[in-house]
């Protein structure tokens, strides 16, 4: 019988067991170590973490060096909200000590230990398996497990196979984290070149900040994927890049331009096109060229028309006309933002986009569509989460 069997200090049985362990915990670091958006890392960790080790609530906290201070990059589970907003300082509670300490601890009786602090009013706590993410040597988060499913407490097994599973888990968390951070570094970048050109009419001033957080929500609200969102912003803070070649006496005329100095203003477009080709990124090159196109086809600079015309174009052009509609000029005042609104919505269909003045409309109505609003939709897709 092969439970009978014995080789060392284990029998054959366990040691199959061990083995498809393993190859089950190599297969989840593959699976790991696929992406580098940090929050698909860590909604796959905590997923693979309940499959190894079921628990009613799984967080995954991440250091913040500067603070040092402990906060949730993602939790699953029953005690989700009430353990969301949470920060920990390092060296305190069960989690600080784990993050101070470097070494993993199951704690069976929460209430018996002097680091527990206590349960929120919709939440128990019996037990904790707490685990370093250690990468390079240092600590950079803290996995966590809070009370076992269908029993009573944690095991010495769960705390081995965990242990393995974060070993694992650490370095391709570390890597989308430098990876984020150099997105970041480049979020920054752009930005400042953005509104640096900005700055150069003074008339428009804030422009481009106005334009990306109008179509953050545009684009959320058309349920576009965290990756299309981030392309959507890039597309949007660099729209008038092509400005840069535009000489200043037209960008800062107080009057309306002329015939000859409209056309070279409706060259940049094509002009920030060419700039921006350079990132290889179809989605951002199609929202600087096209986006003063126009669904009815009397757009420039490709005359595009109806579908030709790329989804991320068409959610700029509706945001960059209610910013052009709104803002003060001296030789016009701004509209009010009743009236623009109003004058999206008879737009849809001949220069803008229907299901993008749809979700306008949506927007406007709920009094959600804000610059602030915008801005939160920004930070969700820029920022820790």
């Amino acid at each position: 019988m092969i439970a009978a069997m014995h080789t060392g200090s284990y029998s054959l049985s366990d040691l199959v067991r061990r083995l498809a362990e393993y190859e089950n915990l190599f297969e989840i670091g593959g699976r790991l170590a696929g992406t580098l958006d940090v929050q698909t890392v860590l909604e796959r960790a905590l997923e693979n973490a309940e499959s190894i080790c079921r628990a009613e609530t799984s967080s995954i906290w991440e250091l913040d060096e500067e603070r040092q201070e402990l906060f949730f990059r993602v939790v699953r589970g029953k005690a989700a909200g009430a353990l969301r907003n949470l920060r920990v300082p390092v060296g305190q509670g069960i989690v600080g000590s784990v993050a101070s300490s470097g070494v993993p601890e199951m704690v069976n009786d929460v209430a018996s230990d002097p680091r527990w602090r206590g349960d929120s009013t919709v939440f128990q706590t019996r037990a904790i398996l707490t685990l370093p993410l250690v990468a390079e040597g240092q600590v950079i988060g803290v996995l966590q497990l809070l009370n076992p499913m269908d029993r009573d407490r944690f095991t010495d097994g769960d705390l081995r196979r965990m242990s393995l599973f974060a070993g694992i888990f650490a370095h391709p968390l570390q890597n989308a984290r430098l990876h984020m951070a150099q997105q970041r570094q480049f979020f920054n970048m752009v930005t400042a070149l953005a509104e640096t050109l900005d700055k150069r009419d003074p008339y428009t001033g804030g422009h481009v900040r106005r334009v990306v957080a109008y179509s953050m929500l545009l684009g959320a609200e058309m349920k576009l994927e965290r990756g299309d969102l981030k392309n959507l912003w890039l597309a949007a803070t660099l729209h008038d890049i092509g400005k840069i070649a535009t000489p200043d006496r037209i960008l800062g005329k107080p009057s309306p331009l002329d015939r000859e100095e409209l056309e070279i203003m409706k060259r940049h477009p094509a002009d920030g096109a060419a700039i921006v080709s350079h990132l290889h990124n179809p989605a951002v090159l199609q929202g600087v060229r096209n986006h003063h196109e126009r669904v009815d086809g009397k757009g420039y600079p490709d005359g595009l028309a109806g579908d030709q015309l790329p989804l991320v174009a068409r959610i700029i052009a509706v945001a960059d006309t209610y910013d052009a509609m709104v803002t003060n000029r001296p030789y016009r005042a701004g509209l009010p933002p009743e009236k623009a609104a109003r004058e999206i919505v008879s737009s849809a269909g001949t220069q803008l986009c229907p299901s993008v003045v749809k979700a306008f409309r949506t927007l406007y109505k709920d009094g959600r569509f804000t610059v602030d609003g915008g801005e939160e939709v920004l930070r969700s897709i820029t920022e820790p989460v």
